[in-house]
């Protein structure tokens, strides 16, 4: 019974069977998915016998293209080991912060294990971003190939389904769909409105089930996780958000995890569907502009513009006194990096709450320039350059993870619309950080 030492790189590396480089006190891959690193002292494995074998699985029909390896051929039969990889796939999404945490974007993917092998659809779409995602971690060529193969036969399935009356109303469609919207995010670095165009139909999919659709766990949490998308797509399309309707409201207010008490979960949902009301006051800032503001009709226009923001605005600004009674605030803290321009930066009680004061922080400064834009009275630039520094502040904290860009998303597009020269370029330098995991925000897609 021999001892046999395995890899000496940490336990976490090994685990995912990725390169790891033995960086002391911890490797940097386990530092780059906010992960504390386990080290590298692990003792020594004994193995008696024969090491156990998979068997050996029929070749699934339709698999690869003729020109294809035959390791990716190898790589599709055994399905990428789908279970276990989806595990390693959730835990990476929910670093560092723990899995009860109930606004996290990763939520929904908890529900995957569950629902994979009940649609062909979902089915590939998750074995794509299964792929990309530990091709990824590893550098691993071979894998990312089988994740772009994976993933047009993915968008050739929905197609299918979307064509079949029944199906394409089904739970597992819509997950794929958002799910092949969020690996164009990931991964699309050369078509910056890729994601526009997944998002447009995730939303007219959405809209299409009505809200009626939506009203058990999986369905709410997949609404959930697509709102962010809907209203950035109305956003920068110019059309309308249908989410901003009280039906859908009454969807989204439902509540089913209970770690988090009612009237905490009660004034979140309140603020996620004020976030509805985001599309059409910015279309109006964008109008007012480009308008003649010495017309009679314009005049009418920044009237009933500016009565309804000042009612916006006493709404959040009652919402965040409210919200800060039940949720600390953030404290202030020295950059861990020793940002020159912030060398102040916010550590909140927990990544919800982040999210939260981010979304705050952003409709302030869209309300607060939509008031300029209109001239009402008050130093409204001041209180722009506040709110947008209050984001620049939170990116440090918010940032962790695999999906910290995602969550900085809208927040650093309404910072960066607003920002100086200076602060634009400060936004660049962590656009471009975070877009090694992200493609979405790449620079050249702010610009």
């Amino acid at each position: 019974m021999p001892g046999t030492r395995r890899s000496t790189g940490c336990l976490l590396c090994v685990q995912r069977r990725v390169k790891c480089d033995e960086k002391l006190p911890g490797c940097t891959r386990c530092e780059t998915y906010g992960r504390k690193c386990p080290g590298y002292d692990r003792g020594f494995k004994f193995v008696t016998a024969k090491p156990y074998r998979t068997p050996r699985r029929p070749k699934p029909r339709n698999s690869l293209p003729e020109n294809a390896t035959t390791s990716l051929t190898c790589m599709r039969s055994t399905e990428l080991n789908v279970m276990q990889s989806l595990d390693v796939l959730i835990d990476d999404l929910m670093s560092p912060f723990p899995a009860s945490a109930t606004y996290s974007m990763a939520q929904w993917f908890s529900f995957l294990p569950v629902a994979y092998g009940r649609n062909k659809t979902l089915d590939a779409t998750v074995r794509c971003f299964v792929a990309h995602h530990l091709g990824g971690l590893g550098k691993n060529v071979q894998a990312v190939r089988y994740a772009r193969f994976a993933y047009g036969e993915a968008l050739g399935r929905l197609q299918m389904s979307l064509n079949n009356p029944t199906e394409s109303v089904a739970t597992e469609v819509l997950c794929a769909v958002l799910l092949q919207c969020f690996y164009e995010l990931f991964t699309n670095t050369d078509d910056s409105v890729s994601w526009m165009k997944h998002a447009k139909g995730l939303g007219q999919l959405i809209k299409h089930r009505g809200s009626a659709r939506h009203h058990d766990e999986f369905d709410c949490s997949l609404l959930k996780a697509s709102r962010g998308l809907i209203i950035m797509h109305s956003v920068f399309s110019g059309e309308e958000c249908f989410l901003a309707s009280e039906d859908w409201h009454s969807a989204m207010r439902q509540q089913f995890n209970t770690c988090r008490p009612p009237e905490i979960y009660d004034q979140v949902e309140e603020l996620f569907v004020s976030f509805t009301a985001i599309p059409r006051l910015i279309h109006q800032m964008f109008e007012l502009k480009q308008a003649d503001m010495t017309s009679p009709a314009t005049q009418d226009k920044v009237s009933s513009t500016v009565a309804e923001t000042l009612v916006m605005h006493a709404s959040l600004t009652a919402w965040y006194d409210r919200f800060i009674q039940v949720v600390l605030p953030p404290s202030e803290v020295p950059s861990s990096t020793g940002d020159a321009l912030f060398p102040t930066v916010f550590s909140f009680s927990s990544i919800d709450a982040a999210s939260i004061f981010c979304g705050y922080y952003s409709f302030m400064v869209v309300v607060h320039e939509v008031l300029h834009t209109c001239g009402c009275p008050g130093n409204q630039l001041a209180h722009v350059v506040y709110f947008r520094d209050q984001i620049c502040k939170s990116v440090e904290y918010t940032s962790r993870g695999l999906l910290g860009p995602s969550r900085l998303g809208f927040p650093l597009r309404v910072a960066y619309e607003v920002a100086d020269p200076v602060t634009r370029s400060w936004i660049e330098g962590w656009l471009l950080t975070l877009s090694k995991r992200y493609a979405a925000v790449l620079p050249k897609n702010f610009q």
